[in-house]
Formats: structure tokens, sequence, C-alpha cells
């Protein structure tokens, strides 16, 4: 009789001797006792959710980490730990099992005019569609805001462009060029692209109106 080991053996052996593996989170830390236990009843339940929702204050650590990975790789513009506490109501995050893995800013310009900027997704989620989620996540709030028109400037313009954007001159988003553009130090070498989507058509044309009103008076 062979006594060769085989796989219904070992799995035998290791229930006999009640040694169980450790769950592991998706970032790879091996987890232990009642967190050990939730995270089997979750996953019992199937895949884990994604869940995007508003940034609280709690989240700043996790959403600046975020920022800070991407900006040393030149990938998004650098933002201060106190910028981003000063300013969470801005941002929506992406979560999983409670862990921030995504986030973005929706930041105002006046009624009428937001910007998406900051987008991040942890490096061992991305791929996965969760960026595109933020986006649209923050086309949502944006439009039940009533804001009439969103922009961002990017490395990736072809990104936004599947989610229904248009590249635009970035002379024409005057309040970004007044607000950051003169002042940047790398506005002469810029390689960002502006684009735009327009959310709501009727405030859009009604806020270009006023704009121009607003030239022919000065």
């Amino acid at each position: 009789m062979s006594t060769r080991p085989t796989i219904a053996g070992a799995v035998d052996r290791g229930l006999k001797s009640r040694k169980v593996l450790s769950p592991v989170i998706p970032n790879g830390v091996p987890v232990h006792g009642d967190a050990a236990r939730n995270l089997q009843g979750l996953k019992s339940m199937g895949p884990l959710r994604f869940i995007a929702r508003r940034a609280r204050a709690a989240d700043a650590d996790a959403v600046y980490t975020l920022i800070t990975h991407y900006a040393a790789q030149g990938l998004l513009l650098p933002r201060s730990e106190e910028d981003v506490r000063s300013n969470i109501d801005h941002f929506l995050v992406l979560t999983q099992v409670g862990r921030v893995i995504g986030c973005v800013a929706l930041e105002p310009y006046g009624a009428d005019l937001a910007e998406i900027r900051s987008l991040a997704v942890a490096a061992d989620f991305a791929g996965g569609g969760r960026g595109a989620r933020l986006v649209r996540f923050a086309l949502a709030i944006a439009k039940r805001r009533k804001v009439a028109r969103i922009f961002a400037v990017t490395h990736a313009p072809e990104f936004f462009e599947r989610l229904g954007f248009a590249r635009a001159d970035r002379r024409s988003i005057t309040e970004k060029v007044e607000r950051d553009c003169r002042t940047c130090p790398k506005r002469r070498t810029c390689a960002l692209v502006a684009v735009v989507r327009v959310v709501l058509p009727d405030r859009a044309v009604l806020s270009v109106l006023a704009a121009e009103r607003t030239a022919s008076v000065a």
C-alpha cells in the first residue's frame, strides 16, 4: 500500500490538528481574533463590496497617503497634509472592509463649475474600474448639487474621454487659470490637458451667457 502523501491526507491531517491559516485582508496583512472572524463572515457572503461615500475627518490620513504616493511619481499635484485635512469635505472615497482604497476631490468654483482633482486608487486595487467609479460618483454628486460643468486637468485625457468628457483649451477655463495656473511654477512647461463635461446643459448655457454679459459690461 502506497504511503505517499496525498492532498486528501494533508487536508485530513490539517483538520485533525486544527491548524487554520489566518485570513489576509487585501493589503496582505494577516488578521486574527474578532477581526479574522468578521472577515471570514464577510467572505462567506461572497465578493467584498466597494462602497463609495463622502469623506470624513477620520479619512484624512489615508487620503493624504494616496495622494502623496502618486505625487512622488509626478502623476498628481502634491497637497500638504494640512490642505487635505482642511478640505476633507471636498473629497469622496472608495472603501472596502473599512479601508480607504481610492479618493477624488470635487472642488467648487462657484455655483456652476467644479473641478475633479486628486483622483487616486491604491496600487493594489488599480486597473479594476475603481477610478472610473469614483469619477461617476463625483458626477452624480455634482448633478445633485446642480453644478453645470465639471472639468479636470490631467495626464490621462483618454481616461476622462471614456467617461464623457471632451478636451478643451485650458485658457477657456478662466476660473482655473486665475486660481492656480498663473502662479504655478510649471505653467510654461505644463503638459496637462484640460477636459470638460457638461452635467446640466441648461445651466451650462445660462452660465456661458452670464459670463458673456459680464465680459461685455467690463
